[in-house]
């Protein structure tokens, strides 16, 4: 085990690990009250925890996944029944199981059972995939899906959706097969524009305050004071912190409470407004080398499922990250998409470091040698 440690991947420890720091950092200067200490100090025992489980995984062999695939699926679905029947709502959406001390996220889960279970079925059929394999793991990713949207989960049902994309384009598919993906997404947008509009049957698939999220990503201004005051605020706290930041702790919108979901949806805005924009360049730049080396482990994978699980968990994080990042500059709508490992957030905390594990564990078995 510990010979398998030593093997890890540096770059993939030491960036999650100083992004979790800032994160909890800015946790605590962000809330002000005195439930940021409280905040903080969740996310740092979370922190503690992933962390093990990272490495954990690490030494796991990840073949080991690919055969559990379908328990995974089968459990997840049911956290999904059981938190859209029991779990605890919030603003409007059940999502959370709670367990006093602490809650957890079902959806959140299935963002990496979602790709072990893609990746798992695909792997076995890479360069051969039929389109009946396509319908087919489609029709499985529904029931999920659907238990995900109606609690409502828009945001993570997109993360879903483009992560199974993703898989299935690299799965070596021939030029048909791509021109129908490329109308299924077409098909896709369509459903939305529709279910956007409340025409017939695709009305119930968004909610009003959906609706009402999009249309302040169209246009902000047109309700500064209602629903576009999220996104008004996001960006002036963003611009506030000027070239170099006003310090943890020491920005007006934050401090004031002016930038609301400062810790999860907006803390971006948050580290803008504290570090400026060499800071917001040198987290983009973290981001950017964090997608980079899991690419790269991609390919040094040595066998398909690896390959796979690679790309799928790397459309993840680049998914969650454009898409929060967008929404607090005014460049996507607000889905509620936590950014990766700097968003308040047990479970999504869980989540990615869980998914580095894998990576760690597709790096370390990557040579034949290391598999004994």
């Amino acid at each position: 085990m510990l010979a398998k440690i030593k093997n890890i991947d540096f770059v993939l420890l030491i960036v999650p690990v100083l992004l979790t720091t800032v994160g909890i950092a800015l946790i605590y200067s962000l809330v002000f009250s005195g439930s940021g200490a409280e905040l903080a100090i969740k996310q740092a025992i979370f922190f503690l925890i992933a962390l093990a489980l990272m490495f954990l995984m690490s030494v796991v062999d990840y073949r080991v996944l690919s055969g559990s695939s379908w328990y995974l699926y089968i459990a997840a679905i049911i956290l999904l029944v059981v938190v859209d029947i029991f779990g605890k709502a919030s603003g409007g959406a059940t999502r959370w199981i709670d367990f006093k001390l602490f809650q957890i996220q079902p959806s959140e889960f299935y963002k990496f059972v979602s790709i072990i279970f893609l990746s798992s079925f695909f792997a076995k059929k890479i360069s051969r995939v039929k389109a009946l394999d396509i319908i087919y793991m489609f029709l499985m990713l529904l029931p999920p899906l659907f238990l995900v949207l109606i609690q409502p989960d828009l945001g993570t049902a997109l993360v879903i959706v483009f992560s199974w994309f993703v898989v299935v384009i690299f799965s070596k598919l021939n030029l048909r097969q791509y021109i129908t993906i490329f109308l299924s997404i077409i098909l896709f947008l369509a459903i939305f524009t529709m279910s956007f509009y409340k025409i017939g049957p695709f009305t119930p698939l968004m909610k009003d305050y959906q609706r009402s999220r999009v249309e302040t990503f169209i246009n902000p201004s047109s309700d500064p004071f209602g629903q576009g005051y999220n996104v008004q605020q996001a960006l002036i706290a963003t611009g506030s912190g000027g070239m170099f930041g006003r310090g943890l702790g020491h920005g007006s919108q934050s401090q004031l409470q002016f930038l609301p979901k400062p810790e999860t949806d907006f803390i971006f805005s948050g580290y803008s407004e504290a570090f400026g924009l060499i800071g917001d360049l040198f987290l983009l730049l973290a981001f950017l080398i964090l997608v980079i080396r899991m690419i790269d482990i991609a390919n040094l994978s040595k066998d398909s499922f690896g390959y796979l699980l690679s790309v799928g968990i790397a459309s993840t994080f680049f998914f969650q990250i454009i898409v929060n990042i967008g929404m607090n500059i005014g460049l996507a709508p607000v889905t509620g998409i936590p950014l990766p490992f700097l968003s308040s957030g047990g479970s999504s905390l869980l989540t990615s470091f869980f998914m580095i594990g894998i990576l760690q564990s597709i790096f370390i078995h990557r040579k034949k040698m290391l598999f004994k």
